[in-house]
Protein backbone atom coordinates (compact mmCIF):
# COMPACT_ATOMS: atom_id res chain seq x y z
CA UNK A 1 0.00 0.00 0.00
CA UNK A 2 2.01 3.13 -1.10
CA UNK A 3 2.41 5.70 1.10
CA UNK A 4 3.29 9.34 1.42
CA UNK A 5 7.08 10.23 2.07
CA UNK A 6 8.59 10.79 5.55
CA UNK A 7 7.70 13.41 7.88
CA UNK A 8 9.54 14.53 11.17
CA UNK A 9 5.61 14.00 12.14
CA UNK A 10 5.10 10.31 10.57
CA UNK A 11 7.96 8.71 11.75
CA UNK A 12 7.84 10.33 15.50
CA UNK A 13 4.01 8.73 15.29
CA UNK A 14 5.39 5.90 14.11
CA UNK A 15 8.05 5.14 17.04
CA UNK A 16 5.49 6.38 19.52
CA UNK A 17 3.08 3.63 18.29
CA UNK A 18 6.57 1.42 18.64
CA UNK A 19 7.60 2.19 21.96
CA UNK A 20 5.81 0.04 24.44
CA UNK A 21 6.88 -2.60 22.16
CA UNK A 22 10.38 -1.92 21.25
CA UNK A 23 12.06 -4.68 23.60
CA UNK A 24 10.08 -7.08 21.97
CA UNK A 25 12.10 -6.87 18.64
CA UNK A 26 14.93 -8.82 20.41
CA UNK A 27 14.38 -11.99 22.40
CA UNK A 28 15.88 -10.82 25.36
CA UNK A 29 16.41 -6.82 25.67
CA UNK A 30 18.69 -6.26 28.73
CA UNK A 31 21.31 -8.67 26.82
CA UNK A 32 21.02 -7.24 23.62
CA UNK A 33 21.50 -4.28 24.90
CA UNK A 34 25.24 -5.30 26.68
CA UNK A 35 26.01 -7.08 23.97
CA UNK A 36 26.14 -4.35 21.48
CA UNK A 37 27.73 -1.94 23.88
CA UNK A 38 30.36 -4.09 24.46
CA UNK A 39 30.83 -4.66 20.38
CA UNK A 40 30.55 -1.26 20.19
CA UNK A 41 33.20 -0.28 22.61
CA UNK A 42 35.55 -3.22 20.77
CA UNK A 43 35.41 -1.04 17.91
CA UNK A 44 35.58 2.03 19.26
CA UNK A 45 38.78 1.40 21.20
CA UNK A 46 40.50 -0.39 18.55
CA UNK A 47 39.60 3.06 15.68
CA UNK A 48 40.20 5.73 18.23
CA UNK A 49 42.20 4.29 21.14
CA UNK A 50 40.74 5.86 25.12
CA UNK A 51 40.21 9.21 23.20
CA UNK A 52 36.63 8.70 23.17
CA UNK A 53 34.81 10.11 26.51
CA UNK A 54 31.33 11.51 25.50
CA UNK A 55 28.95 10.09 22.87
CA UNK A 56 25.77 11.60 21.30
CA UNK A 57 23.10 8.44 20.56
CA UNK A 58 21.34 10.84 17.91
CA UNK A 59 18.53 8.70 17.11
CA UNK A 60 18.36 6.72 20.72
CA UNK A 61 14.97 5.19 20.16
CA UNK A 62 14.24 3.69 24.11
CA UNK A 63 18.07 3.77 24.76
CA UNK A 64 19.20 0.41 23.23
CA UNK A 65 23.03 1.97 22.90
CA UNK A 66 22.66 4.66 25.02
CA UNK A 67 22.05 2.80 28.28
CA UNK A 68 24.52 0.54 27.14
CA UNK A 69 27.39 2.68 26.42
CA UNK A 70 26.45 4.69 29.37
CA UNK A 71 27.02 1.72 31.62
CA UNK A 72 30.70 0.76 30.08
CA UNK A 73 31.59 4.63 31.96
CA UNK A 74 31.18 6.69 28.45
CA UNK A 75 29.56 9.83 29.28
CA UNK A 76 26.22 9.65 26.93
CA UNK A 77 23.68 12.29 25.95
CA UNK A 78 20.87 11.28 23.87
CA UNK A 79 18.02 12.53 21.16
CA UNK A 80 15.14 11.08 19.13
CA UNK A 81 12.57 12.76 16.91
CA UNK A 82 9.85 10.94 18.67
CA UNK A 83 9.06 12.25 22.76
CA UNK A 84 7.41 9.04 23.83
CA UNK A 85 10.57 6.96 23.23
CA UNK A 86 12.39 9.63 25.08
CA UNK A 87 10.17 9.15 28.48
CA UNK A 88 10.67 5.79 28.11
CA UNK A 89 14.13 5.67 28.07
CA UNK A 90 14.69 7.64 30.56
CA UNK A 91 12.82 5.37 32.80
CA UNK A 92 15.01 2.39 31.69
CA UNK A 93 18.17 4.67 32.27
CA UNK A 94 17.03 5.55 35.80
CA UNK A 95 16.02 1.93 36.77
CA UNK A 96 19.78 0.79 35.67
CA UNK A 97 21.24 4.04 37.42
CA UNK A 98 22.81 5.61 34.37
CA UNK A 99 22.99 9.01 34.18
CA UNK A 100 22.26 10.29 30.73
CA UNK A 101 20.75 13.55 28.85
CA UNK A 102 17.95 13.09 26.98
CA UNK A 103 16.35 15.48 24.96
CA UNK A 104 14.28 15.82 21.68
CA UNK A 105 16.25 16.00 17.87
CA UNK A 106 15.91 15.31 14.52
CA UNK A 107 18.68 14.14 12.57
CA UNK A 108 18.29 16.84 10.55
CA UNK A 109 18.48 19.69 12.40
CA UNK A 110 20.65 18.19 14.85
CA UNK A 111 22.94 21.07 16.12
CA UNK A 112 20.26 23.31 17.02
CA UNK A 113 19.62 21.42 19.94
CA UNK A 114 22.81 20.28 20.66
CA UNK A 115 25.41 23.31 21.43
CA UNK A 116 28.37 21.16 22.94
CA UNK A 117 30.31 18.53 19.92
CA UNK A 118 30.96 14.88 21.50
CA UNK A 119 34.36 12.80 20.60
CA UNK A 120 31.51 9.95 18.96
CA UNK A 121 28.42 10.80 17.23
CA UNK A 122 26.57 7.66 16.63
CA UNK A 123 23.12 6.15 15.22
CA UNK A 124 22.40 2.87 15.29
CA UNK A 125 19.87 -0.07 14.13
CA UNK A 126 19.18 1.69 10.44
CA UNK A 127 17.73 4.93 11.84
CA UNK A 128 19.68 7.08 8.41
CA UNK A 129 17.29 5.29 5.94
CA UNK A 130 14.28 6.60 7.87
CA UNK A 131 15.83 9.51 5.57
CA UNK A 132 14.28 8.81 2.09
CA UNK A 133 16.59 10.67 -0.39
CA UNK A 134 20.66 11.19 -0.73
CA UNK A 135 19.63 14.95 -0.19
CA UNK A 136 17.94 14.77 3.58
CA UNK A 137 21.20 11.79 4.26
CA UNK A 138 23.65 14.18 3.41
CA UNK A 139 22.20 17.05 5.57
CA UNK A 140 21.96 14.80 8.32
CA UNK A 141 25.86 13.87 8.63
CA UNK A 142 26.26 17.53 8.05
CA UNK A 143 24.69 17.84 11.59
CA UNK A 144 26.56 14.83 12.35
CA UNK A 145 29.82 16.15 11.67
CA UNK A 146 28.96 19.56 13.09
CA UNK A 147 28.37 17.73 16.55
CA UNK A 148 31.48 16.35 16.45
CA UNK A 149 34.61 17.08 18.19
CA UNK A 150 37.97 17.30 15.93
CA UNK A 151 39.78 14.23 16.38
CA UNK A 152 36.29 11.99 16.89
CA UNK A 153 34.00 11.02 14.48
CA UNK A 154 31.14 9.49 13.77
CA UNK A 155 29.94 5.93 13.51
CA UNK A 156 25.98 4.09 12.16
CA UNK A 157 24.54 0.78 11.42
CA UNK A 158 21.88 0.28 8.95
CA UNK A 159 20.54 -2.80 6.86
CA UNK A 160 22.53 -4.15 3.94
CA UNK A 161 20.07 -4.28 1.52
CA UNK A 162 19.97 -6.18 -1.77
CA UNK A 163 19.65 -3.86 -4.44
CA UNK A 164 18.12 -6.61 -6.71
CA UNK A 165 15.02 -6.88 -3.47
CA UNK A 166 11.78 -6.35 -5.20
CA UNK A 167 7.94 -6.64 -4.53
CA UNK A 168 6.55 -7.66 -1.29
CA UNK A 169 8.88 -9.50 1.77
CA UNK A 170 7.76 -11.19 5.14
CA UNK A 171 10.75 -10.67 7.79
CA UNK A 172 10.24 -12.75 10.71
CA UNK A 173 11.22 -12.02 14.17
CA UNK A 174 9.65 -14.35 16.10
CA UNK A 175 7.52 -15.47 18.99
CA UNK A 176 7.94 -13.46 22.08
CA UNK A 177 7.09 -13.73 25.76
CA UNK A 178 6.28 -10.91 28.22
CA UNK A 179 4.80 -11.93 31.35
CA UNK A 180 1.60 -13.51 30.71
CA UNK A 181 1.40 -12.70 26.96
CA UNK A 182 2.75 -13.84 23.73
CA UNK A 183 3.91 -11.77 20.74
CA UNK A 184 4.64 -13.25 17.30
CA UNK A 185 6.04 -10.40 15.51
CA UNK A 186 7.43 -9.74 12.20
CA UNK A 187 7.41 -7.11 9.44
CA UNK A 188 5.94 -6.34 5.70
CA UNK A 189 8.14 -4.49 3.52
CA UNK A 190 6.73 -3.43 0.06
CA UNK A 191 9.20 -1.48 -2.52
CA UNK A 192 8.35 1.06 -4.47
CA UNK A 193 12.04 1.35 -6.37
CA UNK A 194 14.36 2.20 -3.79
CA UNK A 195 11.62 3.41 -1.03
CA UNK A 196 10.16 0.61 1.00
CA UNK A 197 7.02 0.94 2.62
CA UNK A 198 7.68 -1.32 6.31
CA UNK A 199 4.57 -2.50 8.50
CA UNK A 200 5.82 -4.03 11.61
CA UNK A 201 3.22 -6.44 13.67
CA UNK A 202 2.97 -7.71 16.79
CA UNK A 203 0.35 -10.30 17.47
CA UNK A 204 -0.86 -10.31 20.52
CA UNK A 205 -1.67 -13.43 22.64
CA UNK A 206 -3.16 -13.56 26.25
CA UNK A 207 -4.05 -17.56 26.25
CA UNK A 208 -7.80 -16.77 25.44
CA UNK A 209 -9.44 -17.43 21.94
CA UNK A 210 -9.13 -14.44 20.45
CA UNK A 211 -5.42 -11.98 19.56
CA UNK A 212 -5.50 -8.55 19.00
CA UNK A 213 -2.81 -7.01 16.22
CA UNK A 214 -0.57 -4.07 16.91
CA UNK A 215 0.66 -2.07 13.91
CA UNK A 216 3.09 0.89 13.16
CA UNK A 217 3.94 1.84 9.55
CA UNK A 218 6.46 3.85 8.20
CA UNK A 219 8.88 3.82 4.95
CA UNK A 220 12.89 3.60 4.84
CA UNK A 221 15.17 4.13 1.77
CA UNK A 222 16.93 0.95 0.60
CA UNK A 223 19.86 3.13 0.43
CA UNK A 224 23.46 0.95 -0.54
CA UNK A 225 26.40 0.66 2.10
CA UNK A 226 28.58 2.16 -0.82
CA UNK A 227 26.42 4.79 -1.31
CA UNK A 228 26.29 5.67 2.24
CA UNK A 229 29.73 5.86 2.44
CA UNK A 230 29.97 8.36 -0.18
CA UNK A 231 26.82 10.70 1.53
CA UNK A 232 29.18 10.48 4.70
CA UNK A 233 32.10 11.84 3.26
CA UNK A 234 30.26 14.63 1.85
CA UNK A 235 28.77 15.31 4.87
CA UNK A 236 32.63 16.31 5.68
CA UNK A 237 33.81 12.87 7.25
CA UNK A 238 37.40 11.72 6.12
CA UNK A 239 38.55 7.71 6.02
CA UNK A 240 35.22 6.78 5.80
CA UNK A 241 34.91 2.62 5.83
CA UNK A 242 32.68 0.10 6.00
CA UNK A 243 32.95 -2.40 9.15
CA UNK A 244 31.33 -6.10 8.76
CA UNK A 245 31.39 -8.39 11.58
CA UNK A 246 31.41 -6.64 14.49
CA UNK A 247 27.86 -5.72 14.99
CA UNK A 248 24.58 -7.32 14.29
CA UNK A 249 24.25 -4.48 11.50
CA UNK A 250 27.39 -3.79 8.64
CA UNK A 251 28.70 -0.59 10.47
CA UNK A 252 29.76 2.82 8.94
CA UNK A 253 32.74 5.05 10.65
CA UNK A 254 33.97 8.49 9.65
CA UNK A 255 36.50 10.58 11.32
CA UNK A 256 36.37 14.62 11.85
CA UNK A 257 40.39 15.80 11.27
CA UNK A 258 42.16 17.92 13.58
CA UNK A 259 43.46 17.56 16.99
CA UNK A 260 41.83 17.32 20.60
CA UNK A 261 41.14 20.45 22.30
Amino acid sequence: MPTAANSPVKVAEFYERLSPFYHLIYPDWAASMRRQASQLDSVIRELWGDSIKTILDAACGIGTQAIGLAQLGYRVAASDISPVPIERAKREAASLGVAINFTIADLRTLSASHSETFDLVVACDNSIPHLLSDDEIRVAFREMYRCAAKGGGCLVSVRDYDPSESGTKVVPYGLRADGDRRFLVFQVWEYRGRIYDLSMYFIEDGGGSECSAHVMRSNYYAVPVARLVELMTEGGFRDVRRIDGRFFQPLIVGFKQGSWP
